[in-house]
């Protein structure tokens, strides 16, 4: 994923979609929450979730984040990283993917499956699969000499 970009505003639609795309799929691909099902499980007005996945209001303030994460099977701690890392750019590449199969389907299919997963094992595999994008962002780095 991006490391955010210049522009709030952007960043604040990239984590609008990424809120959408969670409740859109949130029973398996495509078979997800409505949007005031959503909005009454995290006490969020209806208005102000549907403002806030079109980027129009920041959902990433850390009051939402601990409404919605739970209420999208999302432990707070992953929703707050992953809302300082994704951006517009994210969102258009993984909706590509969305019927090209591939590891990123390989991966949606674990997700779904661990749906049931208690919170620390989820937790725990996040962290994992932060450290393996750590490790691969180094890697991918130009190396520097002396």
């Amino acid at each position: 994923m991006g490391t955010g970009t210049a522009d709030p505003r952007e960043d604040a639609r990239a984590f609008g979609n990424y809120i959408r795309t969670l409740r859109q799929n949130f029973y398996g691909r495509g078979k997800g929450k409505s949007l005031r099902q959503l909005a009454q499980e995290a006490g969020i007005p209806p208005s102000v979730l549907s403002r806030g996945e079109r980027g129009l209001l920041d959902l990433r303030r850390p009051g939402y984040i601990e409404r919605l994460a739970p209420a999208l099977g999302v432990p707070a701690t992953v929703m707050k990283r992953v809302a300082h890392l994704v951006t517009q750019e994210d969102v258009a590449y993984f909706r590509t993917l969305r019927g090209g199969g591939g590891p990123w389907a390989r991966l949606q299919q674990v997700v779904d499956r661990m749906r049931g997963a208690p919170p620390e094992v989820v937790e725990a595999l996040a962290s994992y699969g932060e450290f393996l994008l750590t490790r691969w962002d180094q890697q991918r780095a130009p190396r520097r000499t002396g």
